[in-house]
């Protein structure tokens, strides 16, 4: 790069450091400064590997279902009381999670993207239907990411909540299964009803299960999902990421106020070229996995055992 060029990238940069929690709004967000960056299609499983993952993921549905049933078969009353518990922070971690695919988006070549974030990105800015074309992929993405099967989701999932679980299941086995079973199916909700928002109407009832078809017009019919308010989320563009709202795929009440906030201080640290604004949000995301999600999340349902049920 000649002189005059790094001169002029100094000076945008000093301009957003020195400004860029007051001109957020003023800053054009682009992907034209990540180095080593090319567009790349939609990862897809086939083959035996495909096999293994819909074998996965069949356990991960009946046995989140059947966990829950078992649940309320041997105290209603715990069932509903965790539901909320479990339905409230699994929304939050989405948050966390759904603001550092978006800082990814200006920040990460498509080649280091996880299937999640790379599937999202697709699914915003190329084509919004890559979701339920690769419906497989991208929901056990929530669970464990096909490119790397020891990634932050592998590790929270398929390691952490079942060693949870299992230390729950010593204290009682209603107490253990009611937590493996209700934050398994709080995250197939989160990782269905995205796709479903992008599923065309006329495609619905033929593309989903006879449960699953009912159970998201259910949630649709009572406000928890909404079809027409998700699109919001879908008005801004990539260089105007600072105009992104309706970040929650679920309703939660005044669930919207804090990650607004956040997010603009987020942006404040945006660089091109550089990571700053994804580091951050993964700090941030580690944090309030390890702290609220894994720890203070159990701990409520201990609390909700032994003062209600014991």
């Amino acid at each position: 790069m000649s002189q005059r060029g790094i001169h002029r990238v100094s000076t945008e940069v000093e301009v957003l450091e020195l400004h860029g929690a007051d001109d957020s709004s003023t800053i054009e967000y682009s992907r034209d400064r990540i180095p080593n960056d090319q567009e790349m299609p939609p990862y897809t499983l086939t083959g035996f590997k495909r096999i293994v993952f819909l074998v996965l993921y069949a356990f991960i549905v009946s046995s989140s279902i059947g966990g829950l049933l078992y649940t309320f078969y041997v105290n209603p009353l715990f069932g509903l009381m965790i539901l909320p518990v479990c339905y409230v922070f699994n929304n939050l971690l989405f948050l966390v999670n759904h603001s550092r695919l978006h800082a990814s988006f200006i920040e990460l070549p498509e080649a280091e993207m996880s299937v999640i974030c790379h599937h999202a990105f697709i699914h915003h800015y190329r084509n919004t239907r890559v979701f339920h074309e690769t419906w497989l992929e991208t929901r056990m993405s929530y669970f464990m990411d096909a490119r790397d099967v020891f990634d932050r989701a592998s590790r929270g999932f398929l390691v952490v909540i079942p060693v949870l679980s299992v230390l729950l299941y010593q204290i009682n086995p209603l107490l253990g299964i009611g937590f493996f079973s209700s934050q398994y199916l709080a995250e197939l909700l989160q990782s269905t009803v995205h796709e479903w928002y992008h599923n065309p109407v006329r495609n619905r009832k033929t593309f989903y299960t006879f449960p699953m078809y009912w159970t998201f017009v259910f949630l649709e019919k009572i406000g928890i999902a909404s079809t027409s308010y998700h699109m919001k989320h879908h008005r801004h563009q990539l260089p105007t990421l600072d105009e992104v709202e309706v970040w929650l795929d679920l309703y939660v009440p005044f669930g919207e106020i804090p990650v607004s906030r956040y997010w603009k201080k987020a942006l404040s640290r945006y660089v091109p070229g550089q990571r700053r604004i994804t580091e951050y949000i993964s700090r941030v995301g580690l944090f309030y996995a390890y702290l609220l999600f894994f720890l203070i999340n159990p701990a409520i349902y201990v609390l909700i055992y032994f003062k209600f049920f014991r």
